[in-house]
């Protein structure tokens, strides 16, 4: 049971919303995009979580325009080994020209229950991880930027840290990416947040999003894209 927990803590960690210094988005309307994934447990919880349920399976991270001016985000995480039905689902509507949140949903159907939540966002500079994935595309920091993380209710304030380049394999490929941590930051009186993200960006012109890693209580979510990058710079691998 509380490897269960593990894993579904982990997953639920992607219903996270981000809120303060948001990159501004371009008000041109973009085209949709869909990128896929395989996703797996690892670290030690990780695999001990596996035994008990799926460990890997498949994931879809899409942008879509909407209704002139807005974009729907979501990202879907589904596994064969699972039973029929269940799945993890985030996403939000995002408003291009300025880069807010408007509503966010999340819904998950998980060993026969049900749970579903929806709501508008009350505020400028909000983005759910979806919607703020897409941002950070189009604007990655070169210098840490600070944020505030809602989740559930809750908010914590995290910092996203510019790693390094690094080399990454992307379907039998090398793709140089750029990393990107999420990490908590400790404040008097505000809640700290004990997991991180980690995001890694193609530097092809779309910042494709090649892998994304979610980390909770010893546990690692970990969705590697299953197609190459569109970048003239990567090598086949031996």
């Amino acid at each position: 049971m509380r490897s269960r927990r593990s894993w579904a803590s982990a997953l639920l960690l992607l219903s996270l919303v981000a809120t303060s210094t948001a990159p501004a988005a371009t008000s041109s309307p973009p085209a949709a995009e869909e990128f896929r994934y395989r996703w797996k447990l690892s670290r030690f919880l990780g695999v001990v979580a596996s035994l008990f349920m799926p460990g890997e399976g498949d994931g879809v991270l899409s942008f879509r325009p909407t209704t002139p001016g807005h974009l729907a985000s979501e990202l879907v995480i589904t596994s064969e080994k699972s039973d029929s039905g269940e799945h993890f689902r985030y996403g939000a509507e995002l408003e291009l020209a300025t880069g807010r949140t408007l509503r966010a949903w999340s819904s998950s159907f998980w060993r026969g229950e049900q749970r579903d939540k929806a709501g508008a966002i009350d505020g400028s500079g909000v983005i759910d991880i979806a919607s703020g994935i897409y941002l950070l595309r189009r604007d990655p920091p070169t210098q840490p930027r600070e944020l505030e993380i809602w989740s559930d209710g809750k908010l914590y304030p995290v910092r996203v840290v510019p790693v390094a380049i690094e080399q990454r394999r992307v379907a039998g490929r090398v793709v140089p990416a750029r990393h990107l941590r999420f990490e908590g930051i400790e404040r008097p009186g505000k809640r700290f947040w004990k997991g991180s993200l980690e995001l890694w960006l193609g530097l092809d012109a779309g910042a494709t999003p090649v892998e994304i890693a979610i980390n909770r209580r010893g546990a690692s979510v970990h969705l590697v894209l299953v197609s190459p990058a569109p970048n003239e710079t990567q090598e086949a691998l031996p």
